[in-house]
């Protein structure tokens, strides 16, 4: 009786030691809960966790069924589950595992996620271990680059980390396309090992997703997506457009959209003209994460070639930026240029800001950059003027120091006599602490060049000008006025100079103003008056220098200002009265419905040496004038003008319209200027009409009212989208210059967002 009584408590012992931490042949349990049935062959456990100590498995569950004899676990509620072998983890409702024959699989909703970070959402999947093989459903895969896969079946390869899928397409995470673009891939089936993906039968497209078919799209037998070189290339592709092929590449190639810079080649453009048509196909090559380069090559019908290159370098302290080209043709001397800007930041402990900057431009032919309509980004569109130049910056709040050695080539002169040599000009700028009782600012300007040009013509001036700028002051009946001085020294010598004496030469001259305005305000029932009349006062004691046949138009704005010449050579001589009024109506939106301005100066004695083109120097000089109507969202018109003093001249006149109705916008734009050597006459005209929100017809002239002569045409329907544009576009051309002769110029062009545009030859040729 005694042994058996031993026996019973030694069984309830055990019993109760397994009901927290038991081993179950395949898997030790450690669950807060567990239960033993038919005799050791069933076990329930809740709220813990299993590990399978024999492919080092470990699941976590609200419930567990163990079945020994079917050698299945079936885990319920919230699994989660480990290899930790292999380092991959997934979390379903429900998964069933047989270890007998080493199958894990779920039928509910799963994420799992393997050891590189990629991200499987699965409508249900089966892991055999055997192969180390996860073979999933209507499957949502995000891998580490925020790509998003989408397929119905796909297997992993857990130790080859290889994937393949089918009907497969592609979301990628769009770090550099377009901002509003969605770039994506297509195909009937995909290969990856994490590092490339070849994917048959591909559809690729940025255009935004949309009912019908992409605006423009790659197809191709064979797409290879490249991670390591971020680069998607192409087999046997079609570009086409609304599901239409139009071109055929048997090999192509573009960077994938998680990068900004990539080598490779750009989109190839043609181009037609009077001296032949050509195609360009630019190859940009990455040299480092701050250098890059890309080469243009032209290739002409008529066996021309011109190669276009640029080179670019940022770093932290300068940029370095290199431009040039290389026209060869049968039998002639090859034509050229090189143009270079480098800027290297200083750090000259006296300022805050300190730069010095190289900038280089040279062509072989004078007409070589607009013949071949050679663009850069270091100059103008105007090619006309070519500089070089050495400068030297330096800033802080109280001193700024400007210097410059330059040399200046007009490709529209010949010979010699296109050069300009400045060695040295400079400026500086100095704040001057006021220690008088005057209520202003002081400052000293000091600025002069050393100038060659014409061959031989020499020159030098130095010019020193002491300021003084009055705070502004307001009377009790709410005048405001403010005074400023300046006392200017000039020193001149020239050489075979029309403008300075043939020695040196050194004047003192000072001159003095006082500003007046008084701003009145009416409020209206749904409109705000404001009328400013305003008075400018000037006195100099000096003469001026001879500035007759300089250009130097006034308007409403200019001839108040103190150096209204445009000059720091010399001060405006002699006393004169600028008046005039502002008016302005405002409605309750804040906005100016009607704007007029108008002044005039009067001078005590005539000044003989002032611009003859606004008549300053006259006892009365031009009226100037300003009108703005603009009532509505459908018509407005603005009016710059300058009247002679009799009131019967109109010396200048730029009368500018624009008409507003719907979709329909057409601006016109007359400019009249009598008082010029130019006297310059021109009648503009662009009108624009929009389709709808992606199609506009465009249409602008100019005419040449002197001449009588239309000197351009451009005539253009474009149509785009998010990611295409295409445009057909007329122009005429009514020039000669040497190689340059007038055009007639149609042309399809054709953006495809974001590799770039193209265009097709003349076809009016």
């Amino acid at each position: 009786m005694k042994n058996k009584i031993i026996i019973y408590f030694i069984l309830v012992f055990a019993y109760l030691n397994i009901s927290n931490n038991t081993s179950a042949n395949e898997f030790t349990f450690d669950t807060s809960e567990i239960k033993i049935l038919d005799n050791g062959n069933i076990i329930n456990a809740t709220n813990g966790v299993a590990t399978s100590t024999s492919d080092n498995i470990q699941i976590k569950a609200n419930k567990f069924i163990y079945n020994k004899k079917l050698s299945t676990l079936n885990a319920i509620g919230n699994v989660e589950i480990w290899d930790l072998t292999l380092k991959v983890s997934a979390k379903s409702q429900n998964i069933f595992y047989n270890t007998k024959d080493r199958i894990i699989k779920s039928e509910t909703d799963s994420i799992i996620k393997d050891e590189l970070g990629n991200i499987f959402l699965t409508k249900s999947f089966t892991y055999t271990l055997n192969d180390s093989l996860i073979k999933i459903n209507n499957a949502k895969i995000t891998d580490t680059e925020n790509n998003i896969f989408q397929t119905e079946k796909a297997f992993i390869n857990l130790i080859s980390k290889k994937l393949i899928a089918n009907n497969i397409s592609i979301d990628f995470n769009n770090k550099s396309f377009q901002e509003d673009g969605e770039p994506r891939l297509k195909g009937n089936s995909l290969s990856t090992d994490g590092n490339t993906s070849v994917i048959t039968g591909g559809v690729f497209t940025t255009c935004k997703k949309r009912d019908d078919c992409p605006p423009w799209q790659l197809s191709a037998s064979e797409i290879v997506h490249d991670k390591k070189k971020k680069t998607i290339y192409y087999k046997n592709a079609w570009l086409k457009l609304y599901d239409k092929p139009v071109f055929y590449f048997p090999k192509f190639f573009h960077p994938d959209p998680t990068v900004k810079r990539q080598s490779g080649f750009l989109m190839p453009s043609f181009n037609s003209s009077s001296i032949g048509t050509s195609i360009n196909v630019p190859y940009y090559f990455v040299l480092a994460d701050n250098k890059d380069f890309t080469v243009q090559p032209r290739f002409y019908s008529n066996e021309k070639v011109l190669i276009q290159s640029e080179y670019r370098e940022v770093n932290a302290t300068s940029n370095h930026f290199l431009d040039f080209s290389i026209l060869n043709e049968k039998n002639l001397v090859s034509k050229s240029h090189f143009f270079s800007n480098t800027t290297k930041k200083l750090d000259f402990p006296n300022f805050d800001e300190s730069e010095l900057s190289l900038q280089l431009q040279r062509t072989s032919n004078d007409t070589y950059l607009k013949t071949y309509r050679v663009k850069s980004p270091i100059i103008d569109d105007d090619v006309s003027l070519l500089t070089s130049s050495l400068s030297f910056t330096a800033y802080r709040k109280d001193l700024s120091l400007d210097t410059n050695f330059q040399i200046f080539e007009d490709l529209s002169k010949k010979d010699s006599d296109k050069y300009e040599f400045i060695y040295p000009s400079y400026n500086l700028l100095m704040q001057i602490d006021n220690d008088t009782k005057l209520n202003g600012n002081f400052s000293y300007n000091s600025s002069g060049y050393i100038k060659h040009y014409e061959t031989n013509v020499f020159e030098k001036v130095v010019v020193n000008d002491l300021i003084f700028n009055s705070d502004s002051l307001f009377t009790n009946h709410g005048l405001k006025n403010n005074y400023n001085f300046l006392i200017k020294n000039v020193n001149t010598d020239g050489k075979n100079s029309k403008k300075y004496k043939p020695n040196r030469d050194h004047k003192l001259e000072s001159i003095i103003e006082y500003n007046s305005s008084y701003p009145l305000k009416k409020e209206l029932e749904n409109y705000t008056h404001i009328l400013k009349p305003k008075i400018s006062l000037k006195y100099s004691p000096n003469t001026s220098k001879n500035m007759i046949n300089k250009n130097r138009r006034m308007d409403v704005n200019s001839i108040y200002s103190f150096n209204r010449l445009g000059t720091n050579e010399t001060v405006e001589g002699g006393a004169s009265l600028t008046y005039g009024a502002e008016f302005s109506k405002i409605n309750k939106l804040s906005k100016e419905i009607f704007v007029a301005k108008i002044a005039n100066v009067l001078r005590a004695e005539e000044n003989k040496n002032l611009p003859h083109t606004s008549n300053l120097g006259k006892k009365t000089s031009d009226i100037v004038g300003y009108l703005n109507y603009d009532p509505n969202n459908i018509f407005k018109i603005t009016y710059d003008f300058s009247i002679d003093e009799n009131l019967n001249d109109t010396n200048y006149q730029l009368l500018g319209s624009e008409f507003k109705v719907n979709n329909f916008i057409t601006k016109f734009e007359y400019l009249n200027e009598n008082n010029t050597k130019a006297k310059a006459s021109y009648l503009t005209n662009k009108t624009t009409y929009s389709f709808n929100d992606s199609s506009d017809f465009i249409f602008e002239t100019r005419k040449n009212k002197k001449t009588k002569l239309t000197e351009f045409y451009n005539l253009m329907y474009q149509y785009r989208n998010d990611c295409l544009i295409a445009e057909i576009e007329y122009n005429r051309d009514y020039y000669s210059d040497r190689d340059l002769r007038p055009e007639d110029n149609i042309f399809l062009k054709l953006t495809i967002i974001p590799f770039g545009k193209t265009s097709s030859p003349n076809l009016k040729q």
